[in-house]
């Protein structure tokens, strides 16, 4: 925290009774270590009714965190910018559909307080250029929701390359399979059959395709740890143009289909620019490496399987095969051998807001990198359309 002291105060726009941020992004606030850390102010929904029944829900999980009694939490609907001008809000939390994104981020933005950002920032590229250039030049401090940079296995590949274990990197493979499941957890877009309350997802204009949200975690993951792209190229394919709707309550059809209209199949190659610590000859050497990315929706088997061979040796990320790219804790195997002492249970989430909280700046996204990864997705859909390689840098 920026006084060592106080606690964030914390204002959360898109904090329902349920959805991704009552199931994910808030509840760890309310715990050991962030609880010390931040403090929930404010609530702000769509309407009067939720915005309510929210506020007196994280009251009580807020008394209950903080052991007093007469803590309550603020309800505010409509336009952010009503809980962005609260005096008592020192930072916001904006997680909602990407294409409201833009204007309640310029509305925190405006106000001058610091911004959590769920991906993808915006509905398209322009617009994450948008909230960069605003938060620059506000001097906003900003968060983004790319958690997978906190997975155990991301944090000791990280470990691993700067003190030169890997060495010179030769290659990254990295292979992501969502399967198609009838089971609700699993039908949350991008296969044969999507929830009611997610079929949004199939529609591109709101940037939720497959592309824009997994891809999204993929890249920012990838150039996080192997550096940034200075060319790729890439074939995207839909094999799954209509949709069967799935009631979210019976898990039973509910008659309607919707057009899928982003790609379920990705495969992107190029080059990364990766730095390396050369432990024989002291700095750190910047070298040409080959990637492949592999994203597919839609199949009857998960993976998640990511390779890197270096000079030393190899690192295999191997996830669960029912829950492939949703493995939140896979194992990671270093020439063939079981690396100990990862996580065993999820803590992303919690390291991410924990992160930001002690100002560890480079180690959690920020809006600068999401522009960076929207440009690598804005890339690959530009490789696809006109069958060239893109060059980036």
């Amino acid at each position: 925290m920026s006084d060592g002291l106080q606690k964030i105060q914390l204002g959360f726009v898109g904090l329902s009774e349920e959805g991704w941020s009552a199931d994910a992004l808030a509840p760890p606030l309310f715990a050991p270590p962030l609880s010390s850390k931040y403090t929930l102010v404010a609530v702000s929904t769509t309407n009067s009714q939720s915005a309510q029944a929210s506020a007196a829900k994280y009251s009580q999980i807020r008394n209950l965190s903080e052991h007093t009694k007469n803590l309550v939490v603020k309800p505010y609907h409509g336009s952010a910018e009503h809980i962005a001008l609260d005096m008592d809000v020192g930072m916001v939390a904006v997680a909602i559909k990407p294409i409201y994104q833009k204007d309640a981020a310029m509305e925190v933005i405006k106000a001058g307080k610091d911004l959590f950002i769920e991906w993808p920032v915006g509905k398209n590229l322009d617009e994450t250029k948008q909230i960069f250039d605003a938060a620059r030049d506000k001097g906003i401090k900003t968060i983004v929701g790319c958690q997978m940079r906190f997975a155990g296995f991301a944090l000791k590949v990280k470990s691993m390359m700067s003190t030169g274990e890997i060495g010179k990197i030769h290659s990254s493979n990295f292979v992501s399979f969502l399967r198609f499941s009838v089971t609700i957890s699993f039908n949350r877009g991008w296969g044969a059959t999507v929830l009611d309350l997610y079929k949004h997802r199939t529609s591109a204009k709101n940037s939720a395709t497959l592309l824009d949200s997994a891809g999204g975690h993929v890249f920012d993951l990838l150039l996080h740890i192997l550096g940034p792209i200075t060319s790729l190229s890439a074939v995207v394919v839909n094999h799954i143009p209509t949709v069967t709707v799935i009631d979210s309550i019976t898990g039973m059809p509910t008659g309607e289909t919707v057009v899928q209209e982003g790609p379920t199949q990705i495969c992107v190659t190029g080059i990364l620019q990766t730095s390396t610590t050369n432990v024989n000859h002291g700095g750190v050497q910047t070298i040409q490496t080959p990637f492949i990315v592999h994203l597919q929706s839609g199949v009857k088997e998960a993976d998640f399987t990511w390779v890197i061979s270096g000079e030393n040796g190899t690192v295999r990320v191997q996830a669960d095969a029912k829950l492939g790219f949703f493995d939140p804790c896979p194992p990671m195997y270093w020439n063939g051998n079981k690396v100990e002492g990862l996580p065993k249970v999820e803590q992303r989430i919690t390291s991410a807001w924990e992160a930001f909280a002690d100002g560890k700046i480079g180690t959690y996204a920020n809006v600068g990198d999401a522009l960076r990864t929207k440009s690598v997705l804005d890339a690959v859909m530009r490789s696809a359309e006109e069958g060239k390689r893109i060059d980036l840098l």
